[in-house]
């Protein structure tokens, strides 16, 4: 009885893993901020779980004007990357992460996490998490969307 009780929870099993690495994909995609002035990219890179800017709203911030590094704040925002460095923790979450607000060029420790409804959180904080800010994204199509291009210089 024990031997057929393993061999019926074997697929169970082994659906686990999968299930862990595909979390990771549900969040790749593109996010509408909660403003709605910008759609960001979310998808792996070299640094963990990324995200760059992918479209700006009409008459939005064209470039990272703000940056308190004098030599940066002509560089453009369309492609900016805003998200970085995120690991996963859990099934829907990621954590250790950094965000750059460019509307005050600070940057920020931030967490995300999808939510049951589909929508992305995203928390930055100084020090710790749960005196931080958090906004919820919503997922939106390329073709509602399409990608920005950078102006020209």
């Amino acid at each position: 009885m024990k031997s057929l009780r393993t061999l019926l929870a074997l697929p169970l099993l082994m659906a686990m893993p999968m299930q862990a690495a595909n979390a990771a994909t549900d969040v790749e995609g593109l996010w509408l901020t909660e403003n709605k002035r910008s759609v960001i990219k979310v998808e792996e890179c070299d640094m963990g779980l990324c995200g760059t800017i992918h479209w700006i709203i009409e008459g939005g911030m064209q470039f990272d004007e703000k940056n308190p590094d004098k030599e940066m704040r002509d560089r453009p925002m369309c492609g900016l990357t805003i998200l970085w460095g995120f690991e996963q923790d859990g099934m829907n979450e990621w954590e250790d992460g950094k965000i750059y607000k460019a509307d005050d060029g600070d940057i920020y420790s931030s967490e995300l996490e999808l939510e049951d409804d589909g929508t992305l959180e995203v928390k930055g904080y100084i020090g710790l998490s749960f005196i931080g800010k958090s906004q919820n994204w919503t997922r939106v199509s390329a073709d509602d969307y399409p990608a920005c291009t950078p102006p020209a210089q």
